[in-house]
């Protein structure tokens, strides 16, 4: 079936938010070291510019995504590119720390607003088919794309502009994106009317998910023990307990609970969650290797990991018209199984290795990523009802901050205790990178007692691949999927 001529319209704008969003993720610790020079502010401390932000975007995702069926998902939409705009316009001319984590939280919560109903938006436009299928791989290359070119973009405009243009680029990039949300996107159709918000349900789901992403992004810096980490993720664990009961009642619930029977709807979860561990998750402990220990700048960085993020360009449109051949399950196994080998060939890396040993790795991780991902997506709207795909939306994404915290938090685990074991007297040190306070004789244990652990993170990230191999297999069935409009 023609798709109606404002569909291509709603893919570019939801495209270019993507673009937007993602590069503002990436691009800030690029520059946090000129900003904690300028603001008079330690570098530990400025962290909380990029804590604040995830957590308020990882706590408000489900909410944005769930109201967003309930009161129109352009209305949410457009609402959080003004706020992210403007909290962007903010940040660029903060004045001190304390002023700039205020105003990356406000773009968290902007940015929530946005990619909470990102899919929706890609869904009401393009209904279950080849269309749609093409239009995530889009979207999916455009997040690869922007990811991967963040460090790039980040480093050229603080060596040439200065720091604050990583927040005021932001702005221009972000009125366009209004623009077109003003003029081009349509509000799609609802299903059912209107109905009441579940206050209850969206206030516990903020609470929670703060809770729980809180204690994931704390607990590798203060330790599990510390009084702070362990109130947050009790109390993440009693709110999401509260949650599921809370939900089960609830006629207008901000999660229909009743979506978990689907098994592909289960599965689709799993493995996105499983995507980011396997992805963001070891992201850090990768560039670690490059600039702490091979002593690469953040712009050589950048260049190197083009080889993760380039082939995701390239290969995320191709994997939507394979999903058309090629049966979901399959296809998303196909991606984890190459995820899984390129962890195990990065796994060869040994003390005296350059960054080319891993290079096929970095190719391979990204066709995974770039075959899995569109699908994927695919899969968690196309197993719900329409009228829940803001519902499904923001579910999706919540599970990307979750899974890099834990995979953050699970990878820095096996890395720092695998070093501790080999270098109790230095342990701090070789595990952040810092291979210059590192000499003599030690310095080449420090390099083997480091390249060892992040062989061993790679085994384990190659596990979690398998893992996801296997959900595909065993989760996701086409015979859950909604029924394709005919022509579509």
């Amino acid at each position: 079936m023609t798709q109606p001529p404002k569909a291509g319209w709603t893919l570019a704008v939801v495209c270019l938010a993507a673009v937007l969003l993602t590069l503002d993720i990436t691009i800030v610790n690029v520059a946090l070291p000129e900003i904690a020079g300028e603001l008079s502010a330690r570098l530990d401390g400025l962290q909380w510019a990029i804590n604040g932000y995830t957590l308020a975007f990882a706590a408000l995702l489900l909410t944005s995504g769930s109201v967003s069926d309930r009161i129109g998902r352009r209305a949410i939409f457009t609402a959080g590119v003004v706020l992210f705009t403007a909290a962007s316009a903010a940040c660029g001319a903060a004045w001190s720390p304390g002023a700039l984590v205020a105003f990356r939280i406000a773009q968290g919560v902007g940015g929530a607003m946005v990619m909470g109903t990102a899919m929706a938006l890609i869904a009401g436009a393009y209904p279950a088919g080849r269309a749609r299928q093409s239009a995530i791989g889009a979207f999916s290359a455009a997040g690869g794309a922007a990811a991967g070119l963040g460090p790039l973009v980040g480093g050229l405009l603080v060596d040439t502009l200065g720091w604050r243009w990583i927040f005021w680029i932001n702005v221009p990039v972000g009125l366009l994106v209004l623009a077109g949300a003003l003029l081009r996107l349509r509000e799609p159709a609802r299903e059912t009317p209107a109905g009441r918000i579940d206050a209850l349900g969206a206030v516990l789901a903020v609470a929670m998910l703060f809770a729980l992403n809180y204690a994931l992004i704390a607990g590798p810096d203060q330790g599990w023990g510390a009084p702070g980490v362990l109130t947050a993720l009790v109390a993440g664990l009693l709110l999401l307990g509260l949650f599921a009961a809370v939900q089960v009642r609830r006629p207008h619930a901000v999660l229909d609970v009743r979506l978990f029977r689907v098994p592909s709807f289960t599965g689709a979860v799993l493995l996105t969650f499983l995507a980011r561990i396997c992805s963001f998750g070891i992201l850090p402990y990768l560039i670690l290797w490059l600039q702490g220990m091979l002593g690469h700048s953040p712009l050589e960085t950048g260049l190197r990991l083009l080889a993760m993020t380039l082939p995701i360009l390239v290969v995320a449109p191709l994997a939507g018209r394979l999903g058309q051949k090629i049966p979901a399950s399959r296809l998303m196994a196909a991606g984890f199984g190459l995820i899984a080998v390129a962890f195990l060939l990065m796994a060869r890396v040994g003390p005296d290795s350059d960054w080319t040993v891993a290079f096929p790795g970095f190719v391979l991780l990204g066709v995974g990523g770039a075959l899995a991902f569109p699908p994927l997506m695919g899969v968690t709207l196309d197993v719900v009802p329409r009228e829940r795909a803001g519902m499904a939306s923001g579910l999706s994404n919540t599970f990307f901050p979750l899974g890099t915290a834990t995979g953050v938090a699970a990878f820095g685990a096996v890395f720092t205790s695998r070093i501790g074991a080999e270098l109790p007297g230095q342990a701090a040190a070789v595990a952040g990178g810092r291979f210059d306070q590192v000499s003599g004789p030690a310095l080449e244990v420090a390099r083997s007692a480091f390249t060892g652990a992040l062989s061993t993170t790679c085994l384990v990230a190659a596990a979690a691949g398998v893992a996801g191999v296997a959900v595909s297999l065993l989760l996701i069935r086409a015979r859950d999927l909604q029924p394709v409009p005919v022509g579509a």
